[in-house]
């Protein structure tokens, strides 16, 4: 079991980046269990985020924020991708369900970049891409962005223009 200290920033699935404030006691049924007490950083006014410190299945989607480097990696690879397009919409929205609760940032900007290309291909006919993929597309770029602009320190706008422009040559 991974240990996360009262104060780390983490991103944990659809909350983002979030701050561990507390450890605390909670009955879950089946008596008194410890739960990292984690708040949302991007989400003003979202509640509290508990996750149970022994289940590995949900403290596995806590993930220190990455460095840097790491960052600069992993946008490297993310421009190198391959560019799937499943043309089955509720196998891509399963596809993309899975990337968004993933710890997974590689799989978000391919899911990213997968999005916008085929926003591309749809405005070059006069078309538009299906709503749920818009909604795919805001929520990862929400997760990323956020994470690569608190961690270099960048405006949100600067990264999501930075990172749109990779992903889309």
């Amino acid at each position: 079991m991974a240990a996360f200290k009262i104060g780390q920033l983490v991103r944990y699935g659809q909350a983002g980046v979030c701050d561990v404030r507390e450890v605390v006691k909670m009955n879950a049924g089946s008596g008194e269990a410890p739960y990292y007490a984690l708040s949302p950083l991007f989400k003003p006014g979202s509640p509290m985020v508990y996750v149970p410190c022994d289940n590995e299945g949900l403290t596995g989607r806590m993930c220190p924020l990455l460095t840097p480097e790491e960052i600069e990696d992993l946008l490297k690879r993310a421009e190198k991708a391959p560019c799937p397009w499943n043309r089955d919409f509720r196998k891509r929205s399963e596809e993309n369900r899975k990337a968004l609760l993933s710890s997974d940032r590689l799989d978000a900007l391919v899911m990213i970049k997968s999005i916008l290309a085929h926003k591309k291909e749809m405005s070059e006919i006069g078309k538009v891409v299906h709503t749920t993929d818009d909604y795919f597309l805001r929520d990862a770029e929400m997760l990323v962005y956020h994470e690569i602009a608190y961690v270099l320190g960048e405006p949100y706008e600067a990264v999501s223009a930075r990172v749109r422009a990779l992903l889309s040559e």
